[in-house]
């Protein structure tokens, strides 16, 4: 009776870890809200993408850039950020398989912290 109760829950923990993971490559850390209190380490080389989304469904934010990809899922309505080393990204978003558009995406240069960033703005 062990045996199947484990493994039930074993399953279940995977399907619950997988649909957690975002896609692409990992970025360093990934958080809520802007991410404003982050500060880079001594080093540098580390930026911070915050993005804030004001649609009602999800919306998955590509960041492309030197050979690498992240991705971003931020909820209905909610702030995300994820720290990736820095470059020059460009900044893509969808929402169901449909790009969230150029007239719905705004993305600003931020410098906060003594660390670059973007800041990705969806709005309908």
């Amino acid at each position: 009776m062990k045996r199947p109760l484990w493994f039930i829950a074993a399953a279940l923990a995977a399907v619950l870890l997988t649909g957690c993971a975002e896609k692409g490559d990992k970025a360093i850390l990934y958080g809520d809200g802007l991410g404003k209190e982050w500060r880079p380490p001594a080093g540098g080389g580390q930026m911070r993408i915050c993005c804030e989304n004001y649609f009602t469904r999800d919306v998955v934010v590509q960041a492309d850039g030197s050979g690498r990809h992240y991705e971003l899922t931020v909820g209905p309505v909610r702030k995300r950020f994820m720290i990736v080393p820095e470059a020059e990204y460009q900044i893509k978003a969808y929402t169901e398989e449909k790009s969230a558009g150029m007239n719905y995406l705004y993305v600003d240069k931020i410098q906060e912290n003594g660390a670059k960033g973007l800041h990705v703005k969806i709005r309908f």
